[in-house]
């Protein structure tokens, strides 16, 4: 299992992720994001919208504020899009989403 939280910002430095509601789907529509993950707190219609887009979805297990937190940012973040991990394992939830264990 990884840190979610230490993935996320090493994404954040290396990679390119779009942080927002209305980036990530946007990102997603457009077939940009290659994950997609939202906080617990997401509005239903946006969390609904997001789940019905052909991207992996990964539901942070906090809410908003420790979704922006653990982007390194002063401010609340519903979902977000990985598009580019950079130097992050972030892309090893897909195994955790797929439910393949880690070794």
């Amino acid at each position: 299992m990884i840190n979610v939280d230490r993935a996320l910002r090493n994404s954040i430095r290396t990679g390119k992720v779009l942080l927002g509601s209305s980036q990530a789907l946007n990102a997603g529509i457009s077939e940009q994001a290659k994950l997609l993950i939202y906080a617990t707190d997401c509005p239903l219609a946006m969390s609904s919208q997001l789940d019905d887009l052909d991207v992996p979805i990964y539901s942070y297990p906090s809410g908003g504020r420790e979704l922006g937190s653990a982007c390194g940012k002063p401010f609340y973040v519903a979902a977000l899009a990985i598009i580019e991990p950079g130097e992050s394992d972030i892309m090893a939830l897909l195994r955790e989403i797929r439910g393949v264990e880690n070794e």
